[in-house]
């Protein structure tokens, strides 16, 4: 599973840090917006490093970029040396490309220098993790559920609000319990997701019942084949006496430390102007993540296929 931050680095680097509530007060130098995952047994990843802009600026990614800052990253007490890439301004390649795949429990420590400034984030390769199982229950019937239309909302008259019908499909999820040297399993953190890919007219409904958590991981139930989590997603129909349309689920799951946790579950916290960043120095994120998903068929009252990407 990728990670596709852009859109949420995108309004970072339009942010205006203002020194004070005065709107004739001066503004501050752009600060440094970074992207960057560590993905456990995967090869070294490339990293994105922009800065932010005035938000009287149009947003313009060539303008964002930033192409001159300095990019390190220390694994195992080894320097590994980055370079820009020339093709694409703002991202930054390994030196070296036929690196060692990342191996669990490695320390790492990532280092950004640009424009007088020093941007810093360090931590613990987790394990690798595993989805061994998952079980799909889908009802034989729709339910009746009051539904929000986000497109009425521009109707001052209209709420929004109407009753339709929906499937909540629940689906639980199994994955291999976390353990590597250096790994602390009381800092270990899971985010799991479902995320429904229609292939059919009626829409998958903007509901989100219990589709993506982010949890310790210790808390989850153990059984025989590791961790389990299970989910609610919903997909809606226009009648009462509708089928379950076909469709394909993607199951995924990502084990990390707290510091892309904290993250995640802040990006889209509405009291705040950006995501908690683990980074000192920049906006952003920089952060160890161990992936895995499938794809499962469902089906109307059958047995779900899974398959691997």
């Amino acid at each position: 599973m990728r990670i596709d931050l852009h859109r949420t680095l995108r309004l970072l680097a339009a942010v205006v840090l203002m020194s004070g509530c005065d709107s004739v007060a001066p503004v501050e130098e752009s600060r440094m917006v970074v992207e960057g995952y560590l993905n456990s047994g995967q090869p070294l990843p490339s990293i994105e490093v922009r800065r932010t802009l005035s938000p009287s600026e149009p947003y313009d990614a060539a303008k964002a970029a930033v192409s001159d800052a300095v990019v390190e990253l220390e694994l195992d007490g080894s320097s590994v040396r980055y370079e820009s890439d020339s093709s694409r301004r703002g991202t930054y390649r390994p030196a070296d490309p036929d690196s060692r795949p990342l191996s669990a429990g490695q320390p790492y420590a990532f280092r950004a220098s640009w424009n007088g400034t020093v941007a810093e984030a360090s931590g613990i390769i987790p394990p690798a993790i595993e989805i061994t199982d998952v079980s799909v229950s889908v009802p034989d019937e729709p339910v009746s559920a009051v539904l929000l239309d986000s497109l009425a909302l521009a109707d001052s008259i209209s709420t929004g609000l109407y009753t339709g019908y929906i499937y909540p499909i629940e689906v639980r999820i199994a994955w291999n319990d976390a353990s590597a040297a250096n790994w602390e399993p009381d800092e270990s953190w899971v985010r799991a997701q479902l995320t429904p890919i229609a292939e059919f007219s009626s829409p998958v409904v903007d509901l989100f019942l219990r589709s993506d958590e982010i949890f310790r991981e210790l808390e989850q139930d153990i059984s025989s084949g590791g961790r389990t989590w299970t989910g609610v997603y919903a997909v809606g129909v226009a009648e009462s006496d509708d089928v379950l349309p076909e469709h394909r689920l993607r199951v995924s799951v990502v084990r990390s430390g707290p510091e892309y946790a904290r993250f995640a579950a802040s990006k889209d916290t509405p009291e705040r102007r950006e995501p908690r960043s683990n980074l000192d120095g920049a906006v952003g994120v920089f952060a160890a993540i161990a992936v895995d998903s499938v794809h499962v068929d469902v089906e109307p009252n059958g047995s779900p296929e899974s398959a691997r990407p």
